[in-house]
């Protein structure tokens, strides 16, 4: 790829403000928190072979999981689904040594049993769905829990058995819509017009997807785009 240099240069750019402003989140969630900039500073490590990247990313995982508290939401894009959701693919993709069981017990708990799943409105049943699918594609010893107990109840709201069952859509990496634009050429607009300094820093709108899009473009991985069906 000729413009491979200039790519690398943007995504450093990129992880630099990030670095710099990162902190200044307010939540710890998927799609604009603080789990969007542990993916992206994870796949820039990898590919950087950084260990300032890997201990950033350790950092910021070791932060998330305490600023998970009683009243934390349940939800995908905000909350507990999607942080447990992400946790699961960074240990499934080896970005990350930990038994899922152990540290998101807690988050199986709430998830799965603080509510009763059957009154949950669908969105939240098809987002809690989303978790349970994720915690179905690992190692995980609660597998027949899952399948036997929490499926069930969501497939009172959401019938069809195949959405929910090991993996299935999620494994097929199509690019989700909050990536598509997120190209090489469009963060040449934004280097060219001094616009980088003040956007978003997560993974909605933000720099993390801008700097996941072209890592992407740069190594053809695109196995994160299943965590972000919504």
């Amino acid at each position: 790829m000729d413009n491979k240099q200039d790519i690398q240069t943007i995504v450093r750019q990129i992880s630099d403000i990030l670095v710099m402003n990162g902190g200044f989140l307010d939540n710890p969630g998927l799609y604009t928190g603080e789990t969007g900039l542990l993916l992206f500073f994870s796949r820039y490590a990898r590919f950087s072979q950084n260990d300032l990247y890997f201990d950033y990313a350790y950092e910021l995982y070791e932060k998330i999981q305490n600023r998970i508290h009683i009243s934390s939401l349940i939800n995908y894009k905000q909350g507990l689904a999607g942080i447990g959701s992400a946790v699961e693919y960074l240990v499934q993709n080896g970005f990350f040594n930990a038994d899922t069981d152990e540290v998101l017990e807690d988050f199986d708990r709430r998830i799965f049993f603080t509510y009763n799943l059957p009154y949950l409105s669908e969105n939240e049943i098809v987002e809690i769905g989303y978790y349970a699918q994720w915690r179905l594609s690992g190692n995980s010893a609660k597998k027949d829990m899952i399948r036997q107990l929490i499926l069930p109840q969501i497939e009172t709201v959401k019938p069809d058995p195949s959405v929910f069952t090991d993996r299935n859509q999620f494994s097929q990496k199509t690019t989700p819509d909050l990536f598509k634009e997120k190209t090489y050429n469009c963060s040449l607009e934004l280097i060219e017009g001094d616009k980088f300094w003040g956007q978003e820093t997560g993974i909605q709108n933000g720099l993390a997807g801008w700097g996941i899009s072209l890592l992407t473009e740069l190594d053809g991985d695109d196995s994160c785009y299943s965590l972000f069906p919504i």
